[in-house]
């Protein structure tokens, strides 16, 4: 049986979209997948991790990973490149999981081009491991072949890809096989995301399932041509995740502990530059890329949001005007303070600002009056708007909710036994 999205993805291994590469204006690897998306997947599991992993140590026992719905296994870059702590200034990274603490990483794709493309990838090393499985059938020969593991793994939305029934069977198979302690990360996709208002009013399983493409993974002209695979994803709100984790334990009777939700990707999705499900959205993707780019300059401008785009819902839309208006508030300042001496407290409402948008705004207050002396290395393309991006990122982690606001939903669940 060819798999859901089978011709897009054996066509983007085909094109190179999967080899690694680091830092781009568009694409697959674009600069928000590299600076945002897979560090703020790094800071929400870091802490989950590192306990993880410090009870292994004590063991003498090392970790074992599956990632479900692997790709080319690009979840092993994001776990192995997690930090201890980010202000550390030393030569040498501290991560939280380094390669030689691993003692299995088994990829797990229903895409054969995935598995060949992972074992080409990963060949130098010899604790990685590629297979073909189909996740509608949960784990499948796993649970016999291969003890149980400390991780079950999944990113940019794998697992949405399976029907909620599906996901329950591989849920259920993972209760069972997982021990104590072991860690369930989900990677699905958000429903509330502004990227596709039409879809916030699901209200049957069948609504909640809606056809998807991966258009963004061309540029705007190829767009025009090509005849792009659509395919259906189911989308997940909070609530949901919190709903499914209650229902495994009661059918289980294994505790299924929901210690984060996080929304990735609120205001910066990948749908917001192709537009294909909200024409109302500026390219924003696009300009934050640019932001983090060398020797690009990008115009702030243009980073400002409208905050009508965001459709009503009694729940969301007030938290999300909310972050716009944080959003407006600090590219607002950064365009003043690159021309002009001002005082934070002296900013209208200071004391009103959410704490997040204080430290951001304190943030680049900071950049910009340290590089202020530099003559060389364009530093307000090279220090100042990368160092606004991650402020606006950090303000976006920061103020998120975990509803399922984000182009990426994601859920750190941990199985008691």
């Amino acid at each position: 049986m060819q798999s859901v999205g089978e011709k897009t993805y054996t066509q983007a291994v085909r094109e190179g979209k999967y080899d690694l590469y680091v830092g781009n204006l568009f694409g697959k690897y674009d600069n928000v997948r590299t600076y945002w998306e897979d560090q703020l997947t790094s800071i929400a599991l870091r802490p989950y991790l590192s306990k993880l992993v410090e009870s292994k140590r004590e063991t003498g026992k090392k970790m074992r990973i599956v990632d479900l719905g692997c790709g080319a296994g690009q979840g092993y870059q994001i776990l192995t490149k997690i930090d201890r702590r980010d202000l550390d200034l030393g030569l040498q990274h501290q991560r939280v999981l380094p390669e030689d603490e691993i003692a299995t990483y088994l990829g797990l794709d229903i895409s054969q081009a995935m598995v060949e493309k992972g074992d080409i990838l990963f060949a130098d090393k010899p604790q990685v491991q590629f297979a073909q499985a189909d996740l509608r059938e949960g784990l499948g020969q796993i649970k016999q072949e291969h003890s149980s593991f400390d991780i079950y793994f999944s990113s940019y939305g794998s697992l949405s890809h399976l029907s909620r029934q599906d996901l329950v069977r591989l849920l259920t198979d993972i209760c069972h096989h997982g021990h104590d302690g072991s860690l369930i990360v989900l990677d699905l996709i958000g429903r509330y995301s502004i990227e596709w208002p039409g879809f916030w009013a699901a209200e049957t399983e069948a609504e909640k399932v809606r056809q998807y493409t991966m258009s963004y993974l061309y540029s705007e002209s190829a767009r025009q041509q090509l005849d792009i695979e659509s395919f259906p994803l189911r989308f997940w709100t909070g609530l949901e995740v919190q709903q499914l984790a209650k229902e495994l334990a009661a059918t289980t009777g294994i505790s299924v502990d929901v210690a984060k939700l996080m929304d990735r990707s609120v205001l910066v999705g990948r749908h917001t530059d192709t537009r294909e499900y909200n024409p109302n959205l500026k390219s924003l993707r696009r300009l934050i890329n640019s932001l983090h780019e060398d020797y690009l300059r990008t115009d702030l401008e243009e980073l400002i949001l409208d905050p009508s785009i965001i459709p009503e819902h009694p729940q969301v839309s007030p938290w999300l005007r909310q972050l716009v208006d944080s959003w407006n508030i600090l590219v607002e300042y950064c365009q003043h303070r690159l021309t002009h001496n001002f005082s934070l407290p002296e900013l209208k409402g200071w004391d009103d600002f959410p704490k997040p948008l204080q430290f951001s705004l304190m943030t680049i207050d900071r950049v910009i009056a340290d590089v202020g002396w530099m003559w060389y290395g364009d530093p307000r393309a090279n220090i100042i708007e990368p160092q606004l991006g991650y402020a606006l990122r950090t303000l976006e982690y920061d103020m998120q909710k975990g509803w399922g606001c984000g182009h990426g939903l994601v859920a750190i669940l941990r199985l008691q036994k």
